[in-house]
């Protein structure tokens, strides 16, 4: 009986099965799983990273705003520099469950439409 490599992954990944429990549901070997497995599980390296992302993420842009001084600033774009900033800001944020939105415009574009809202009702009365 082959390996359902996709239901194997699901199993070890998401639900932390053993070689061998995952073997059993299958009715394969352990040895057969961990073949199949071996090169699709992420390793401590790629774990550790994921763990840290947010982390790793704010240390580039503390290397990138370094770089940002008076002689650097005439031969790099600065432009260059703030978007990678500004683009590992994002993602830091996002990988920390934060929003990346501007929430002030937002509200005050809530705040208009209840305005206009509020206009439109006291001229319909």
């Amino acid at each position: 009986m082959p390996v359902d490599v996709s239901t194997a992954l699901d199993l070890k990944v998401n639900h932390d099965l053993s070689y061998a429990q995952i073997a059993a549901i299958q009715g394969v070997s352990p040895q057969a799983i961990h073949k199949r497995l071996k090169h699709l599980i992420p390793g401590e390296e790629v774990q550790s990273f994921r763990d840290n992302r947010a982390d790793i993420l704010s240390g580039l842009q503390v290397k990138l705003l370094s770089q940002v001084d008076d002689a650097r600033l005439k031969k790099l774009s600065i432009r260059d520099a703030v978007v990678s900033a500004a683009v590992l800001y994002d993602k830091e944020r996002l990988e920390r469950g934060m929003s990346t939105a501007n929430l002030a415009s937002l509200t005050s574009d809530i705040a208009a439409i209840r305005a206009r809202k509020a206009v439109d009702k006291a001229v319909d009365k």
